[in-house]
């Protein structure tokens, strides 16, 4: 399929969140944002091998989710309704921690896959009920733009974080309440959040952490529907 070549040009935005704010209060105002702004080295674009710091690029394949949105086209910002949601957009609003991007960006394709089939989804008329709170809801928020209590008015409440141990994602149609449910058989978080908190203390272990993200997006992107999620409704 081609890029929409009028597609909106997003700018660098830079956030901040007061300190005695808790994670649930911070993923419900603010979904679209989690972590540092990385740079990352997409595929098909070898000029810089290394960052600053010394450390491996992760390499962000050149993947897309198509969607639907109405108003982009009624108001003259794309050429069509089309939109275009890609892999890296989702990495880089998700913040380091590209395996938790990547497996919700997964998530999202099996979902539209089951619900939508040939069809695209439309943007901002999905439900998503998620039992991940970290970075991952952020991620999913931003692909599907459900919200909780931010954003465009008629997508409040379509961000619902449920308890933990439901172990579930729920994406649901909204104009005609057709649902799917994916649980997960992994958290990503558990992977990479210890290989964090080693690369604090070590930063020299920071190009082994890469190693490991190049190796999670991999198997995240291509690994059977099977081996991620249990799939119902």
């Amino acid at each position: 399929m081609s890029t929409n070549k009028r597609s909106i040009k997003k700018g660098n935005s830079v956030f901040s969140f007061l300190s005695n704010h808790s994670r649930r209060e911070f993923l419900g105002s603010v979904p679209v944002l989690c972590g540092g702004f990385v740079f990352l080295q997409h595929s098909g674009h070898a000029e810089t091998k290394e960052g600053l710091s010394g450390t491996p690029l992760v390499k962000i394949p050149e993947r897309s989710i198509y969607m639907k949105l109405p108003e982009s086209a009624l108001y003259g910002i794309t050429v069509d309704d089309k939109i275009e949601i890609t892999l890296a957009e989702v990495i880089k609003v998700h913040g380091y921690c590209v395996g938790g991007g990547t497996f919700s960006f997964r998530a999202a394709q099996e979902a539209f896959a089951i619900l939508y089939e040939d069809k695209l989804p439309i943007r901002h008329q999905i439900q998503v009920k998620t039992s991940h709170h970290c970075c991952q809801a952020a991620a999913l928020a931003y692909i599907t733009g459900a919200r909780k209590d931010y954003g465009a008015f008629h997508s409040w409440g379509n961000l619902i974080l449920i308890p933990e141990e439901e172990k579930k994602i729920v994406f649901m149609d909204k104009p005609n309440s057709r649902t799917v449910t994916l649980r997960p058989l992994f958290n990503p978080h558990d992977t990479f959040e210890p290989l964090f908190k080693k690369t604090k203390k070590d930063p020299g272990f920071a190009s082994e952490v890469s190693k490991i993200m190049n190796e999670k997006i991999e198997e995240y992107l291509t690994a059977p529907r099977e081996k991620l999620f249990v799939v119902e409704g």
